[in-house]
């Protein structure tokens, strides 16, 4: 029996320790002037190579959304509170640099994807006739191509919040299958090394947590 309550002791303890270890409060860490000062550095480096890529933004939508995500970022403490003026403009150039990456996936404008469409007309008489084209009334049908790619990207911010990863999944497939046809007229070769330098931005100012 006595056995038995030291081994119930025992096993209160470990317990204990286990809540210890799960609850210990984590506070977030500060950076350094010097990290403050690369994260600014990179930051601005991207906006200007993104800029040269993929030029500014092309429909209000996408400040609207980079607005909506960077706020939240901010407010799930993702980011660190700005505590100065520049971070502050650190915050700016942020919004400003994820409405420019928003192109990859909206602002696809008002296409017409029935503009090929056309049907044959013979003109002239029995023994002389000629072969023309016509152009058929849904070549002037245009698509609100911005507002489709919007809509989905609602339903995946939706299904990413609330943690269904199979929706999130499929609708971000189809976005990227509505951007193709945009992202040929992308200037590559200065949108490669600015999505680089944005993400390695993006990762640096991600708040990091320490023991207390």
């Amino acid at each position: 029996m006595a056995e038995l309550d030291e081994k119930v002791s025992d096993f209160h303890v470990r317990l204990g320790r286990l809540e210890d270890v799960v609850y210990k409060k984590k506070t977030p860490s500060k950076d350094s002037w010097i990290e403050d000062l690369f994260e600014f550095i990179l930051t601005s480096v991207a906006l200007y190579l993104c800029y040269l890529g993929f030029g500014l933004p092309n429909h209000y939508y996408q400040y609207l959304f980079s607005l909506l995500i960077v706020l939240c970022l901010y407010h799930r403490k993702t980011f660190p509170l700005p505590a100065s003026w520049s971070e502050y403009l650190l915050l700016f150039f942020n919004i400003v640099l994820i409405s420019i990456l928003l192109k990859l996936i909206i602002g696809g404008g008002e296409p017409k994807p029935f503009s090929w469409l056309s049907y044959p007309t013979l003109e002239g008489g029995v023994t002389s006739f000629k072969l023309s084209w016509q152009k058929a009334t849904a070549t002037d049908w245009e698509l609100p191509l911005t507002l489709i790619q919007s809509f989905f990207l609602i339903i995946t911010l939706f299904g990413t919040m609330i943690g269904f990863t199979l929706l999130a999944g499929l609708t971000s497939f189809i976005l990227v299958i509505f951007a193709i046809p945009s992202l040929i007229e992308f200037n590559w070769t200065w949108a490669m090394p600015g999505m680089i330098c944005a993400i390695a931005s993006i990762y640096l100012q991600m708040q990091t947590y320490e023991d207390s």
